[in-house]
């Protein structure tokens, strides 16, 4: 099939939704498909650009936004501007639904798409721009006819990142005429897939649950994890709101063992003599600090249904993960238990003593393959199958 991907943030950005949509693109592609992909312009001034996200072979229309977007292009050219682009942010987000990219909906009017040369459109989130985006599209009769697949990777009226609830009924109704116009919803948690059934049943039968593909399949040499001290990696955001990473952090202090955190937060930690504390950092500083780790960590959201892609990425490398389990304890453990890959503790300081001596004693062993059913080019299957 000729499929059209459209993402309104460009790849190049490093973020956790690039990196599933870059492996996502490259399942398709492995299984044969023709893939052009419509996004914006990447700002190479951004703080998380990363051109090793892109492909540079694949066919990439790129549209260039104005507005809010050259607030934030000069923002980041001239720092003292910074305190502005923050303000208009703040103000943007008491009565704006979508992100900062939905001018991306200007172009509808001066893009040409002719409707006989694709047979699929994609569209994946986040931002969610990329929905309104196609659903704009349709409605000018441009694709109308050309089957439509929504990936979700963070639902829109119960995303646990929104802080306000003012506009709760305006966002329900905007999701709702989004799904509306889909032909197949794919939701990357089987958690949110339950929930967006009983907020929107008479859509359910369009729903479906596929997980997240991990971006590159990794093996490391096997090593003894029988030794005096252990190297823990935890890379992701850690918003207060979202993510408590302060039990792991007191589980490591004062020990022999090593850990490394890298995300963005709006908490401020202090690195110690075995505590690394980062910002985010490139994919390719990503996958060294992997090659160096013991134990990969993944932390749980504290509520909600969505669950942090880190560990369908985690999967995609024989390393121990430490699943560190927050907010719907029971449903998080029963769909990643069956595969007998990761290392269970509660979010709690005592619980994960308790575990990294378990680990420490090799007790998890055998708990090291790769999970096949996140490769990308079975992930790329599932979506596009029965659509």
């Amino acid at each position: 099939m000729r499929i059209l991907f459209v993402v309104s943030r460009p790849l190049e950005i490093n973020t956790s939704a690039s990196i599933r949509n870059r492996a996502t693109i490259e399942g398709l592609l492995e299984q044969g498909h023709i893939v052009e992909l419509l996004t914006t312009e990447p700002d190479t001034r951004h703080s998380n650009h990363d051109v090793s996200l892109a492909n540079k072979n694949l066919k990439t229309t790129y549209l260039k936004l104005n507005g809010i977007q050259n607030v934030a292009r000069i923002g980041r050219k001239y720092g003292f501007l910074k305190p502005v682009k923050k303000i208009v942010y703040t103000l943007l987000s008491k009565f704006e639904i979508y992100d900062n990219l939905k001018n991306i909906v200007n172009h509808v009017d001066k893009i040409k798409i002719d409707e006989k040369a694709y047979d699929l459109i994609i569209s994946s989130s986040d931002p969610k721009s990329s929905h309104l985006f196609v659903k704009k599209l349709r409605e000018r009769k441009q694709i109308d006819e050309i089957p439509w697949i929504q990936i979700w990777g963070d639902p829109f009226l119960s995303d646990i990142a929104r802080s306000s609830k003012v506009l709760n009924s305006k966002i329900k109704s905007e999701e709702y005429k989004l799904i509306e116009h889909s032909t197949k919803v794919v939701y990357v948690s089987p958690l949110t897939l339950l929930e967006q059934k009983k907020t929107y049943p008479e859509f359910s039968n369009k729903m479906v649950y596929v997980p997240i593909p991990y971006f590159e399949r990794i093996m490391y040499p096997k090593i003894s994890l029988e030794k005096k001290s252990l190297k823990f990696l935890y890379c992701g955001d850690y918003s207060t709101k979202i993510r408590n990473i302060i039990p792991l952090y007191e589980a490591i202090k004062g020990t022999e063992h090593k850990l490394v955190i890298c995300g963005n937060s709006d908490l401020k930690i202090e690195g110690n003599e075995n505590i690394e504390v980062h910002p985010r950092v490139s994919y390719e500083k990503v996958k060294q600090f992997e090659k160096e780790c013991d134990v990969l960590v993944h932390l749980s959201n504290i509520s909600g249904t969505q669950i942090p892609g880190k560990i369908y990425h985690y999967s995609g490398t024989n390393k121990p993960i430490l699943f560190l389990l927050d907010g719907e304890k029971e449903l998080l453990k029963d769909t990643f238990e069956k595969y007998k890959r990761y290392i269970f503790s509660d979010n709690n300081k005592e619980s994960i003593i308790d575990t990294i001596q378990l680990i420490n004693k090799d007790v998890y062993k055998d708990y090291n393959h790769i999970v096949s059913e996140f490769n990308a080019e079975n992930v790329a299957k599932q979506i596009i199958e029965n659509q």
